[in-house]
Parts: structure tokens; sequence; C-alpha cells
């Protein structure tokens, strides 16, 4: 009895302790300035959102500018200081040119994020080398271009990079996005140890599927219509998938809370568990799902703008509802903020989660 009595307190007394220390270690978020990649829409505008609901100015960057134009007005409109660069993140040049304009436009930077990425859904014989550097040039050398380039104005700052589980364990039709995460798994967490000395906290998020409306935004090959069903309905049904206010919540939490690592969702995290100890069996698991993926074919790659009519017709659409909603709230849908959904279009060849 003594000693349950004693086991208890001793646990009691390490939660007081983790507790204390990372209440001395937070970071306060009011009146800081943040810069996110990639922050037009999806996760990246709900990040936006949220810290600059916490108090932050806001700069967020991609390649569209009507889309950047829509996301500064949205974040204006609840109250936040925000600004937007339109960037290139594959091309160092522009990324150096956005940096100096995001820190001349606030006179610095505390906290980046590193969320813009692209989704390629396909097997891999409807896959070329194409889509492989481009990926790793959208998610592993636009966030390493972003984290030299910011590295001299980010003492005493946060370092933010949102990678997957996807980076974690590779899964069949998503490999060039695998292949990037796995990469950019590895720089942010080698970067958490280099830039320690140099006062700069790298937090590494591992998010499961998120419903963030990015299906629209992927690009899918082979069977882009079936590719498209399976992809958006794992994305769009809980408990598969997290709501992604949630999940922005959460991760600006991790940034104030002093954290190094989040992973989002239990599902992650039980995968990267069993996967841990026992890899065989996630591998024959990944084995069995390809089996019962859709097959190769002849279409090259597609926008998920235009390849959603056509699981539309299959009825998908009762089965996405969420993931469709989050598509209008976060400037997925050109035309959205009217509450209208769009003809399909060629949107051009980079997704944002």
């Amino acid at each position: 009895m003594r000693g349950r009595t004693a086991l208890m307190a001793l646990a009691g007394a390490v939660a007081v302790a983790g507790y204390a220390a990372r209440r001395a270690h937070r970071f306060p978020l009011d009146g800081r300035t943040a810069l996110i990649t990639g922050g037009s829409r999806g996760l990246g505008l709900l990040l936006a959102r949220e810290l600059g609901a916490r108090g932050c100015r806001v700069v967020v960057c991609a390649r569209d500018g009507d889309e950047l134009h829509k996301a500064v007005a949205d974040l204006r409109d609840r109250g936040v200081q925000a600004h937007a660069v339109r960037c290139d993140l594959r091309d160092r040049d522009q990324v150096h040119a956005m940096v100096a304009d995001a820190v001349s436009r606030f006179g610095g930077l505390d906290i980046v994020v590193n969320n813009a990425g692209i989704i390629h859904s396909a097997p891999l014989d409807s896959l070329g080398e194409a889509e492989f550097d481009d990926a790793m040039r959208t998610m592993f050398w636009a966030s390493l271009y972003v984290t030299q380039e910011t590295r001299p104005h980010l003492g005493g700052g946060v370092l933010v990079n949102i990678t997957s589980i996807g980076g974690k364990i590779s899964p069949p039709h998503l490999l060039t996005y695998a292949c990037a995460k796995f990469a950019q798994v590895g720089l942010s967490e080698g970067l958490d140890a280099e830039l320690a000395r140099h006062g700069i906290r790298v937090l590494t998020v591992v998010p499961g599927l998120m419903r963030t409306g990015s299906p629209r935004r992927a690009f899918y090959a082979g069977r882009p219509g079936l590719e498209y069903a399976w992809f958006s309905l794992l994305a769009a049904v809980p408990p598969v998938s997290m709501n992604s206010k949630r999940a922005a919540r959460r991760i600006v939490n991790a940034i104030r809370d002093g954290r190094h690592h989040l992973t989002l969702t239990l599902e992650a995290r039980v995968a990267m568990a069993v996967h841990g100890v026992a890899p065989s069996l996630t591998q024959t698991l990944l084995r069995a799902a390809n089996r019962v993926l859709p097959g190769p074919g002849a279409e090259g790659p597609t926008s998920g703008l235009e390849a959603a009519p056509r699981a539309d017709r299959w009825g998908m659409r009762l089965l996405t509802r969420l993931n469709d909603r989050a598509s209008r709230d976060l400037n997925q849908l050109p035309g959205a903020e009217h509450g209208r959904v769009p003809e399909p279009r060629d949107s051009g060849r980079h997704a944002r989660r």
C-alpha cells in the first residue's frame, strides 16, 4: 500500500514538474509576427486566422495573386493585421525577396510556418519524374530555402514545419507526397537539434488526414475520377479525418506552449507506434490496401476541380459534404466567397493543404 502511495505521489510530482516546465517555456503570441507559406487557403489560412486571433501580425505567401487577395481580405475582416506576398517557393531568389518584404513590412519575424505542399494521387505507373521533382521542390527544398532565408531574423523565435503521417509511413498512390514528406521530417527533426544553439525552436507537426478541402486542389492521374473518390472519401469521414479548425488550434497551442513535436489524430499516433514495433505488419496492410485502389490508367495529371464532378456523379458529394464545406470556407474553390461552386477548370500545378 505504501509503495502504491509513493508511486502515485511520484507520478503526481512528475506531472506537476512537467506542467511547470511547460509554463516556464511558454511563448507569448500577442504582438508577434508570423510568416505562413501556402497561407492563402486550407490549413495555412486557418493557421493565419488562429494566429491573428491570438494577436499576431500575419504575412501569408502563395503563388496565386487572386487567392492571396481573398485571403488577406478574409483576415482583415476578422481584425487581423495581414500582408500578402506572391512567391514561388521553389525559386530561392523569390523566397529571399519574400522574406525581405515580410521583415520590412512588420519589422521582423517571430514565427515561420512551412506549410505549402502539393499532393498527387496516382499509381506509380501513372507518375513521372516531373511529379517527384515537383513534390521535392515544393515541400523539401522550399522548406529549406525558407529556413535559410529566415534564420537571421528568427533568433528567439519558432520555426514550424507542417509534415505528415505520410512522412512516417508511405502509403500507396501517394508516393511523391510521401517521399517529399519523409525528407521534410528528416529536415525538421535535424533542424531542431542544429538551431537550438541559435535560440530557434523547431516544432515538427505530424498531421493525419484533415478536413481542409485539399482534395479539390490535389492532382490525380491514371483514373482521376476514381483516385479523387477514394482520396476525398478518406479525407472527409470522421473519425478517420480531423476537423481542421481543431487542428489549427492545437498547432497554435503547441507554438505557444514551447513544444518541439506534435502528432495530430489518435490514428496517426497508433499507426506510428505500430509501424515502429511491427513494420512488417503495416507493410502487409499497405499491400492489401493497394490491391483495392484504382489500377493504372492513361490520363495525365488532372486537378481535383476537374476530377470532382466525375466522382459526384457516383453520389460522392453526399459522403464528402464536410470536406466540401471546408473547401468553401477555406478558399479552395474559386468564387466560393459568394457561396457558389465554380465550373471545373485547370487550376495550375500546385496544391496546398
